[in-house]
């Protein structure tokens, strides 16, 4: 990862407010250390030195919806000063059309196709810059981080660095942890079969039981009591010789 700019907030205060892009200096005589260029020559880092920290080669800077963006600085000849990245900031960005990195108050490619929304205007609101030195001054900041954390434990994105979306932690697992994620993929596969294999065992069994208690034979219902009682019995003799008396004493009178 290259080494940013440690920026001073004091010192650039003036080009913050006016569009003065004096050069920065860096501490000290240039670190060749780590090696680089020195006048068409490249220089290599001796084998038994220890290699100390070089020199910044880009600084933190933000695009007009808020997401990080690395500038690159642009040194002079000695290795000693360096602009800031001041050409970055000069850039522009047209909210009409789009188009963004052109110099200048006015957008070329609304000029060219005589843009009938804004005909090439100058408005200040409408032309803006395309990079900014703080977060707080991007006038269409959204929120980059959420509450996903990165699977990989050791990795920076995590509590308050977090994703917003499952699908942008993925992302950015397939591009910057690709073989841990690769096995934690396999992982998390692997652990889906052995609950499905569980399940399975559960639904067998279940399949099992039910088919040992329909094997079994049916208790037979006890057959209903279809015969009168004794008192019922009783009350039927008493109507029946009440009956045949009756009958007797009418044959005998009609015998008379």
């Amino acid at each position: 990862m290259p080494r940013l700019l440690e920026v001073d907030p004091v010192e650039e205060q003036d080009s913050i407010e006016k569009e003065s892009w004096r050069l920065g200096s860096t501490d000290g005589t240039p670190d060749l250390s780590d090696g680089g260029d020195v006048n068409g020559v490249r220089v290599r880092p001796a084998r038994d030195k220890t290699v100390t920290k070089g020199r910044p080669v880009a600084r933190l800077a933000y695009n007009a919806n808020g997401t990080e963006s690395q500038l690159l600085l642009t040194y002079e000849p000695n290795g000693k000063n360096h602009d800031s990245a001041a050409a970055y900031f000069r850039k522009r960005l047209c909210l009409c059309c789009g188009r963004g990195g052109f110099k200048g108050h006015q957008c070329p490619q609304c000029v060219k196709n005589n843009c009938s929304l804004c005909n090439g205007s100058r408005d200040p609101k409408k032309i803006i810059p395309c990079f900014y030195r703080r977060r707080e001054d991007a006038p269409f900041a959204v929120p980059i981080y959420g509450s996903i954390d990165c699977f990989l434990v050791s990795c920076l994105r995590r509590g308050a660095l977090g994703f917003l979306t499952e699908t942008d932690m993925r992302l950015h697992a397939r591009s910057n942890h690709r073989m841990e994620y690769q096995a934690y993929v396999e992982s998390q596969a692997a652990s889906k079969v052995d609950e499905v294999a569980e399940l399975r065992k559960r639904v067998d069994d279940l399949m099992v039981s039910m088919a040992r208690g329909s094997a079994q034979p049916a208790a037979q219902p006890e057959p209903q009591k279809t015969g009168r009682s004794e008192a019922q019995k009783e009350a039927a003799r008493k109507l029946g010789a009440s009956s045949k008396a009756t009958w007797e004493r009418r044959k005998a009178k009609a015998a008379a």
